[in-house]
């Protein structure tokens, strides 16, 4: 694996053609006005060097994030260009012979392991929903024979949607705690779930188990994914390995302007989780009509798709963009995946509404 396959304009030759994007799953609203018009007034600055610790942005991050005990923005925190280059410095700090991956999953997981010369054990879920297998990855995890040394979680999960908060749980809790674990919670603020603190439930146990690794990302959730901002959280140890990796000036300076204002309009993500979670219900609602595919359940603002018919999700993909300029993610490419499943992102009730047509008119 040289490369990791996404979604997004980009991973297609005709980009120009592309009318809305379904394989992205980011905010669907776009970027915040407040983060706009901060950007168009800070221009000038991208002729100064930014602040190669990020000072400013790890303040806002911490004071965001609003945890129950202290962050420390130097010893519990660090920065990236997006969630992406943590992931590959995860890896570089902390893989060894083996690393156990549950899938189907965000590959960067695998390509930044076997980067690392590491050999990957995968796990598959226990069902056809995708539901993560918990006691295997602790069987494996913990015999000494399988020389696991590293594990990659995804909570909610790419490309399943699925939030897991028992399973997951039972994993960092039953795991030998000298297997370092990286948590993605890249999604987590647009998962469905009763209170918003519940968003640190992870994070509040980083001082228990000093194995564990958080990791977000900006991009998501606030609409920035062209200016790539995402951070880690762990024990001050942990941090000082993954800073061993670290780049100089890897956040940009408009990436961190854009990031501090967009930590400020929480207005932003509300109307977006608003929009999210009506959006889904109206959309399943009017996809279950449609017997030759299966709209699989999710947690977050996107789904898996399964085709029931004879058509597969590659000749879906290609009719969907050249007969109605949407592109979707064609999902045969992570692994433990066949070529039944597009990945789809929730957008405006508009652009929603074009994806169901299109769907009605490819099947």
């Amino acid at each position: 694996m040289q490369h990791c396959h996404h979604g997004g304009i980009y991973s297609v030759n005709s980009q120009n053609n592309i009318r809305i994007d379904f394989s992205s799953n980011i905010n669907p609203l776009g970027i915040s006005k407040k983060v706009f018009e901060k950007l168009r007034s800070s221009i000038k600055l991208a002729y100064i060097y930014p602040d190669p610790k990020c000072i400013e942005l790890k303040k806002k991050i911490i004071e965001y994030i609003n945890c129950e005990f202290d962050l420390d923005i130097n010893e519990n925190l660090i920065t990236g260009n997006g969630a992406t280059e943590l992931i590959h410095y995860f890896a570089a700090a902390f893989t060894r012979k083996k690393t156990l991956i549950p899938t189907p999953t965000f590959c960067e997981y695998e390509l930044a392991a076997k980067r690392m010369k590491s050999k990957l054990v995968y796990v598959p879920p226990s069902d056809n929903n995708f539901q993560i297998d918990s006691d295997t990855i602790t069987k494996l995890a913990n015999n000494p024979d399988n020389e696991i040394g590293s594990v990659f979680l995804c909570n909610p999960n790419n490309p399943t949607g699925k939030f897991f908060r028992k399973e997951i749980l039972e994993v960092i809790e039953k795991i030998d705690k000298k297997i370092p674990i990286l948590l993605d919670e890249s999604y987590i603020e647009f998962t469905v779930i009763r209170k918003e603190k519940d968003n640190n439930y992870f994070i509040n146990l980083i001082k228990d188990f000093n194995n564990l690794v958080i990791l977000r990302s900006l991009t998501k959730t606030f609409g920035l994914a062209g200016l790539r901002v995402g951070y880690a959280l762990s024990t001050k140890e942990n941090i000082q390995k993954l800073n061993n990796n670290l780049i100089s000036w890897n956040v940009n300076g408009l990436a961190q302007i854009a990031a501090i204002e967009a930590l400020k309009d929480k207005s932003h993500i509300k109307a977006a989780r608003k929009n999210n979670i009506s959006e889904k219900k109206r959309v399943f609602k009017l996809l279950e009509k449609n017997r030759k595919i299966r709209a699989i359940s999710s947690d977050v603002n996107f789904y898996l798709i399964e085709i029931l018919n004879e058509k597969t999700s590659t000749d879906l993909t290609s009719e969907l963009l050249i007969k109605n300029r949407i592109l979707v993610r064609d999902c045969k490419s992570f692994t433990g995946m066949n070529d039944k499943f597009i990945r789809v992102a929730i957008k405006t009730p508009k652009e929603n509404n074009v994806l169901l047509e299109s769907l009605e008119e490819a099947f």
